[in-house]
């Protein structure tokens, strides 16, 4: 019986050490999805030296962007545009719960119409844009793609019909469409402070603006580049395949 309780008595304990060691992964699994979130923040907060009263997210997909910046900014009020039907609905569920912002249902281009989107399994990797196959060497995830109907608009004639203050700041993620956006949208670009795009170092996808395209375009409407927020590196041999790029608009 001594035998028995003394086995016993080891075996909860050697679940106990299990435990505090199964705990001990857990919390710092938290700890560093924590300091993540936290760092991705702080990336955004350097836009408070624009003092955004108006935040533009362009390419919302599913609100994660704007969760961010509403964290950042919780004065500010922020306009999502995102065409794909169930990321719409989520950004708009997050803008309800949160306040002081609006979901639109469309993309962003130079024209007013209908159009068709390569909805991809990924969705966050969806573009207007044919995916290039070096997308898919550095995503594999992306490989499934279907054609998904939605509305285009151009950026300034959305805006004849808000009412936004300013000053206000452009974040752009459309997936190698930044060029048309940027040309649907001129007025409204010249009338921001600042705008953060992604960009990529590489083409992934098919007729994509390079950096130089961006650049040229945004130093016609006022843009001085004053550098990379953030960037990621290929997965296949490290080098820098995207980054967000930061521009000042100098005479607005």
């Amino acid at each position: 019986m001594v035998k028995l309780s003394l086995f016993t008595g080891l075996i909860k304990k050697g679940f106990g050490v299990l435990g505090v060691d199964v705990r001990m992964h857990r919390n710092i699994r938290s700890a560093r999805t924590l300091e993540k979130h936290a760092e991705l923040v702080r990336k955004w907060r350097l836009l408070e030296q624009f003092r955004p009263q108006t935040i533009l997210d362009v390419g919302a997909n599913e609100g994660q962007c704007a969760a961010l910046l509403r964290e950042a900014f919780p004065d500010a009020r922020i306009i999502s545009f995102e065409p794909l039907e169930d990321c719409y609905e989520k950004v708009r569920a997050f803008h309800e719960r949160a306040g002081n912002g609006l979901a639109l249902r469309c993309a962003l281009g130079d024209h007013d119409g209908k159009s068709v989107i390569h909805r991809n399994a990924f969705s966050p990797s969806s573009s207007l844009l044919p995916m290039n196959p070096l997308h898919v060497e550095e995503f594999p995830q992306t490989k499934r793609s279907f054609d998904e109907d939605i509305t285009i608009r151009r950026m300034d004639s959305v805006l004849d019909d808000l009412s936004v203050n300013d000053p206000l700041v452009i974040k752009l993620d459309v997936q190698g469409f930044e060029d048309r956006v940027i040309k649907g949208g001129r007025e409204t670009f010249r009338r921001a402070s600042a705008v953060v795009l992604e960009l990529t170092s590489y083409p992934l996808y098919d007729d994509q603006a390079n950096f130089d395209d961006i650049n040229t375009l945004l130093r016609g409407l006022g843009y001085t580049f004053r550098g990379v927020v953030d960037q990621s590196h290929s997965t296949v041999d490290g080098r820098i395949l995207q980054f967000d790029g930061l521009f000042e608009n100098c005479r607005s």
